[in-house]
């Protein structure tokens, strides 16, 4: 039952405003995780959408969530697990009338996916951790040549060295997207990988991709972007006075298109690519209890990044949108060019104030002070002042809206994200955001604002809805932008069934001297059906729509998909997909269709 006290309310109030501000997106860029333990247990942390805290549910409802979140692999680990180790392997038989993906010449071909895998859950008193790694290795039977093995790893851990004062958060990424982007639900950057181990069920992704599968993409356009941090810091309650938090973090990013045969899952590696290592530096306190509906955060925040693109060999096939390169299909270039280096810095001091105005109104504000400035670039130094205001909604214990606007990053911008839990049933999830920066230190910033749900797929901390949709969709492009990403997800949980409507729409405009800028816009659905205990039916369809700078180029990509799945034990599953993908484009000779008819089996160990 729940306390509806007075203090209990106020408490309740303060405790959500306080998180919501202090995880609102603020447009920048930083490397530091959101996720401690001050806060952890408030947030999205892979529960099934829609599950309600602190009420019972009807028997019905309660068992229609049991069973879906086994399917799509939403529930949380159990507690006081310990160490769960289960190591696997799939093995699946794949047939395509279009190997190569281009509009002509057409060539079948079979292939055989070896996809071995391990995922470790850990919930000790001293060790959280989540990590699901898979390597996949796909052997052509004609086409050899486009024989590749390729990297998917999910990672998400905090280690207590101290309780109650010192902690290591460590985190980590690992898959592949498309040089050129614009591809319906295609990539698996932060894709789920097979299994759903702590369960004892098997999901219906199938091993090649995952549930978005790879489809649009073989190793001549195919891109191994990775991301490992590391975060030690200090984290002190000091009574009803507040709480003081001072860490340091290392991070190292990479992408890069395949070198040889083999792609490493961490940031080395590979040709035609870029590299980021970031250092940060945090110090911050959050006062408490004692100054009743107020709530004051004054934090600082140094950061450091070292920026590398490797050099372009006299010969490499490469496409220009303005005047940015994007590695793909295009022209060659006769006279290579250089390995170029660059540095940048954020120094931020922010004071953020919030305050309860009763249990469901929260008002917000902040002033501070940013410099921001990145070496051989066009674009000037940012160094002013910075300011924002808005409010946090809670209609209820399950649901957060939070919507701000202030000056950041140089510029007047919205940010806003949010849960809001319709029913037991059905929730809507919800995040916009402004920021600039390189694409792999918008990388890192997603990646610190991830949590691994029990499929082993990255989702958003706050709201629990999908993470790096833009990602994978934008393509790989060297500069410095401002982003803009909206993203949305809505879905419905029933006893047997579970309908997903994702939407999402990132622009991102040239800010180091190019002009125009890329948009990407998709939208997909998915449904999932258990016909009986053993056996689940999941289908999707997917549309996305790219725009590059000046017209030329734009992509329109169509997907659909639909498998079957028949669990033989509670370690071992048989799989079937079929999947369509079509692809309209601009850049000549990058239209094509293709048939994928793909059969395999998983087992766990």
């Amino acid at each position: 039952m729940r306390d509806e006290s007075p203090s209990s309310r106020v408490a309740a109030c303060l405790a959500g405003g306080t998180l919501a501000f202090c995880l609102a997106p603020t447009g920048v860029a930083v490397a530091f995780p959101l996720l401690d333990p001050s806060n952890q247990s408030s947030l999205a942390t892979g529960a099934p959408l829609g599950a309600p805290s602190g009420v019972d549910l009807p028997a019905q409802d309660a068992k229609g969530l049991q069973t879906q979140g086994k399917l799509i692999g939403r529930t949380p680990a159990s507690s006081g697990i310990g160490w769960s180790i289960i190591p696997r392997l799939t093995i699946q038989e794949m047939l395509t009338d279009n190997a190569l993906e281009v509009k002509s010449p057409r060539r079948f071909d079979a292939s055989t996916v070896f996809a071995p895998g391990i995922a470790i859950n850990a919930d000790t008193p001293r060790i959280q951790m989540r990590f699901d790694y898979q390597p996949n290795l796909i052997i052509h039977a004609i086409n050899g040549p486009l024989n590749a093995l390729t990297q998917q790893l999910n990672l998400t851990g905090l280690i207590t060295v101290i309780p109650d004062l010192a902690y290591v958060d460590v985190r980590g990424l690992s898959g592949v997207q498309s040089r050129l982007g614009g591809l319906a639900n295609s990539g698996s950057v932060g894709s789920a990988s097979t299994s759903v181990v702590n369960t004892g069920n098997l999901s219906s992704a199938g091993a090649y991709g995952g549930s978005t599968g790879t489809q649009g993409l073989n190793r001549q356009n195919q891109v191994q972007t990775s991301s490992f941090g590391i975060s030690p810091y200090l984290l002190r309650q000091f009574g009803d006075y507040g709480t003081g938090k001072l860490g340091a973090s290392v991070n190292a990013s990479r992408y890069s298109t395949l070198s040889g045969f083999a792609s490493a899952p961490f940031p080395i590696g590979g040709t035609n690519g870029q590299s980021l290592l970031t250092t940060e530096q945090i110090a911050q306190f959050t006062t408490g209890n004692f100054l009743g509906k107020i709530q004051d955060t004054l934090s600082v925040n140094l950061s450091q990044s070292s920026i590398r693109s490797d050099a372009v060999a006299a010969g490499t096939t490469v496409t220009t949108f303005g005047t940015s390169g994007v590695f793909g299909t295009g022209t060659t270039v006769s006279a290579g060019t250089p390995a170029t280096s660059s540095t940048s810095r954020r120094e931020v001091i922010n004071n953020q104030i919030s305050y309860a105005l009763n249990r469901t109104f929260t008002l917000l504000g902040a002033i501070g002070h940013e410099h921001i400035q990145y070496s051989q670039s066009s674009f000037p130094a940012i160094n002013g002042i910075t300011w924002s205001a808005g409010i946090t909604v809670t209609p209820d214990p399950d649901s957060s809206l939070t919507l701000t606007y202030g000056h950041r990053n140089g510029g007047n911008s919205f940010a806003a994200n949010g849960r809001y839990a319709f029913s037991a049933r059905t929730a809507l999830s919800f995040d916009y955001s402004e920021t600039i920066g390189t694409q792999l230190e918008n990388l890192q910033r997603q990646l610190n604002g991830t949590v691994i749900a029990a499929n082993g797929q990255a989702i958003d901390a706050r709201t629990g809805g999908p993470q790096f949709l833009a990602t994978n969709g934008l393509g790989v492009q060297n500069g410095l932008f401002r982003f803009r990403t909206f993203n949305t997800s809505l879905q419905s949980v029933f006893p047997r069934d579970t309908l997903t409507a994702t939407l999402t729409w990132s622009e991102q405009g040239s800010l180091s001297g190019a002009t125009g800028s890329t948009e990407f816009k998709t939208i997909a659905l998915a449904w999932v059906h258990e016909l009986t205990p053993d056996m689940t039916l999941s289908s999707g369809l997917s549309y996305s729509l790219i725009r590059r700078p000046g017209g030329s180029g734009n992509d329109n990509s169509f997907s659909g998909a639909v498998s079957l799945q028949y669990a033989v034990s509670p370690s071992t599953a048989l799989n079937a997909r079929y999947s369509f993908f079509d692809r309209i484009s601009g850049i000549p000779g990058y239209s094509m269709y293709e048939n994928i008819l793909l059969v395999g089996i998983t087992k766990q160990f």
